[in-house]
């Protein structure tokens, strides 16, 4: 193995370019032994790993340039999500108050037709007169990325074309063809809220079982559809090849209308609020070495460090006084049940928890945790905190056992729409994390802009734990998404009762209800039935069947069940951006 840590894959250019590079001088400087204890593999790494050789990418207006014309060259080519993305790597790359930031925010407007030629002071630039976001209908997100050019230099010889656009756009929103800014149907807390925590609903406690630990538990009767939990992200570790399509912070695609880390070119963000939250949380640790960390970063590895550091912030910068704390033996911690918890007590919390985690990755992540150490401790203002061997080995310990505790604890985003394949964001917040996995969920919990909702699946009665999936639900075929532990469900049970469970899936379906059945899915297939009558019928189709669960034929109903509830989510934060945007920027006429 050479460099285990190193994800490789079609990216975006800029990371493909740093990975690839690292993976080659890796190569050239032995085997890693996954044997080897954390402190051999250090001087391992520090020996061969040749990170010192990777210089930090700075703002740049040649390869922003670059970028934006490989956008144009993807547009030509209909692919309008991976042209966006280019586009964004563009905005990343530009220097400040430079044309070709501004031209980076126009061309995600801009990029259509037949192509003119510009004088600018930078040089001969092309760009192409129609829009992606116009394209598609996406006027407020047009408005956006046309404010944002305004803001940043655009062209004067440029502005009237600018404004001409601004002003079309404006007209189609008052001629009622922007899509949709009002959610139908609306995915909010829909049950009795609890007063103490206003994104979670009355009637869940927290308990401990020995076979599945800390788990949700109802303490009244849910029935499908009823949402119980909308909470944000807490916690998110992105995949660097998703930097320039989601929200550094809190893993939001807000339509790829991202704005950029003013100091490096490997972070964007879906607002303000978001970019100055992550520079005080983490980002003010990984943006010196942020171009190392895309060349050692996999999948969710990032959420290792960014728990350290978000710790480490909530003590002030203060590692003396997180050491004390984190080196005690702590019986009790905050519940997040009883009241909202601020970020120290959020800390608090996660750090005590003890869920399972499968050992036999102890090999893997130590790698992984050795190459976070590496480059962490390169950066002058980590060095300036972490400054002594003490502090040093309690830096190392503590991300060894963050990479065990995050393993058990995080859920992933997945997203299709630039790469086929799908590439994740690890997320955890703090009551989404408490919910265990079954293969035999009774919760859809779906994690999209920044939010994490908890849908029920099926009738939960009180007094049952209430269970999500972290992987495969039993009513997926053929699907394979692993856990980084042995679960403990009831399908995977090889005892008595995983027998019966089986068993009563074989059931036949009662033949005089198939008539039901069919019925639903005249409706499903009907163009004319919006998703919120869909959903309201299955709600009702699965409450009266429940009895008959597990079952396979009420198995393929809850299959489209969850698929349309997901649909649901994604459709409404859409929705709630535009509106978002329109309230921002669509000025009346």
């Amino acid at each position: 193995m050479n460099s285990a840590a190193v994800k490789s894959g079609p990216g975006p250019e800029t990371v493909a370019h740093l990975q690839s590079t690292f993976s080659r001088n890796m190569k050239s400087g032995g085997e890693l032994d996954l044997d080897a204890d954390a402190l051999e593999l250090i001087k391992f790494v520090e020996t061969h790993g040749q990170l010192d050789k990777t210089p930090e990418l700075v703002k740049s207006n040649a390869p922003a340039a670059e970028h934006r014309s490989a956008g144009n060259r993807l547009y030509r080519e209909r692919k309008l999500n991976q042209a966006l993305v280019l586009y964004n790597e563009s905005i990343c790359h530009a220097e400040a108050g430079s044309d070709q930031l501004a031209m980076g925010y126009a061309n995600r407007y801009w990029i259509n037709g037949c192509s003119v030629m510009v004088k600018v002071t930078s040089g001969t630039l092309k760009f192409y007169r129609s829009a992606v976001y116009f394209e598609q209908g996406e006027y407020e997100f047009a408005l956006y990325n046309i404010d944002l050019a305004k803001r940043n230099n655009y062209p004067e010889q440029l502005m009237p074309k600018l404004l001409a656009r601004e002003l079309n756009c404006q007209q189609q929103i008052a001629a009622g063809r922007s899509k949709p800014t009002v959610p139908h149907p609306r995915m909010n807390i829909n049950v009795d809220i609890n007063p103490e925590i206003p994104f979670l609903a009355s009637g869940i406690g927290m308990n401990y079982e020995a076979k599945f630990g800390r788990g949700l538990i109802a303490q009244k009767d849910f029935n499908p559809g009823d949402i119980l939990l909308d909470e944000k992200v807490e916690l998110c570790g992105l995949e660097c090849d998703l930097i320039y399509q989601s929200c550094s912070q809190c893993s939001g695609e807000f339509g790829y209308s991202l704005i950029p880390c003013p100091g490096c070119p490997l972070a964007m963000f879906c607002s303000k609020e978001c970019q100055e939250m992550n520079w005080k949380l983490y980002h003010r640790f990984e943006c010196g070495v942020a171009s190392k960390l895309c060349c050692i970063s996999f999948t969710w590895g990032m959420i290792i460090p960014r728990f350290f550091f978000y710790g480490l912030t909530q003590f002030g910068d203060d590692l003396q006084a997180m050491m004390d704390y984190c080196e005690q033996e702590h019986a009790t911690a905050p519940n997040p049940l009883e009241r909202t918890l601020n970020q120290l007590e959020v800390f608090k919390f996660i750090h005590n928890a003890k869920p399972h985690f499968n050992r036999k990755f102890d090999s893997y992540l130590k790698v992984i945790v050795v190459f976070y150490y590496v480059v962490f401790l390169m950066n002058p203002l980590v060095r300036s905190i972490i400054c002594t061997e003490s502090h040093e080995r309690f830096f190392l310990r503590s991300l060894l056992a963050y990479s065990r505790l995050l393993g058990s604890l995080l859920a992933s985003t997945v997203f299709f729409k630039v790469y086929p394949q799908g590439y994740t964001a690890g997320t955890v917040s703090l009551i989404g994390s408490i919910c265990n996995h079954s293969c035999d969920p009774a919760v859809n919990t779906v994690i999209h802009s920044g939010r994490v909702k908890m849908v029920v699946l099926r009738p939960i009665r009180k007094g049952e734990q209430i269970f999500t999936t972290y992987g495969t639900s039993w009513w997926e075929p053929g699907e394979d998404r692993p856990l980084d532990y042995k679960c403990r469900c009831v399908v995977c049970d090889r005892g008595p009762a995983g027998r019966k469970w089986h068993s009563l899936m074989m059931r036949p379906f009662p033949l005089k209800e198939l008539k039901n059945v069919q019925r639903m899915r005249y409706v499903l297939d009907s163009e004319e039935t919006n998703n919120a009558a869909k959903l309201n019928a299955l709600q009702q189709l699965i409450k009266r069947y429940a009895h008959l669960h597990p079952q396979k034929n009420l198995g393929d109903i809850l299959r489209v069940y969850d698929s349309l509830l997901n649909d649901a989510v994604f459709a409404e934060n859409e929705a709630l951006a535009r509106a978002r945007l329109h309230a921002a920027c669509a000025a009346p006429l």
